[in-house]
């Protein structure tokens, strides 16, 4: 008991601890703000485009099932979601991720390309990392 005690005692400082009242990695609260949530959220600048290119997803019947699953498990709060790119010099269609929007992050169930000029749609099989008609897409899932 005697060692023990020595041993606390000797660690024991009688010097008072400085307790931090602020944030040790920022100095400038200014710094702090200019990362949000904001800066991250995209939106597509054709609102136009977007409904159209919407409205054919939501067509497809593997869209119409998983929409009115993520229908059923939300409670009737949520359907699918669609996340759209912006066309890039050079590119000819428009990436869409389809899936449901929840509190935490976005979860992806199914990667399209849309052209939009002719309005013709490719699912990505991402197992084989090949773009597929919506045809040869329900093919493979059967």
């Amino acid at each position: 008991m005697l060692l023990l005690f020595c041993l606390v005692e000797c660690n024991s400082s009688s010097e008072p601890k400085a307790i931090a009242t602020s944030d040790s990695l920022s100095k400038d609260p200014a710094a702090a703000k200019k990362d949000s949530e904001l800066s991250y959220v995209h939106t597509f600048t054709d609102s136009i485009l977007e409904d159209k290119i919407t409205k054919a997803l939501m067509k497809l019947p593997f869209v119409k099932k998983t929409n009115a699953y993520i229908d059923s498990f939300s409670n009737h709060q949520h359907g699918i979601a669609f996340m759209l790119d912006s066309l890039e010099k050079g590119e000819k269609e428009i990436a869409v991720r389809a899936g449901y929007n929840g509190d935490l992050r976005f979860e992806t169930y199914y990667f399209f390309y849309v052209n939009p000029k002719t309005m013709e749609i490719k699912v990505l099989d991402v197992i084989n990392d090949k773009k597929l008609s919506v045809k040869e897409y329900i093919k493979s899932q059967r």
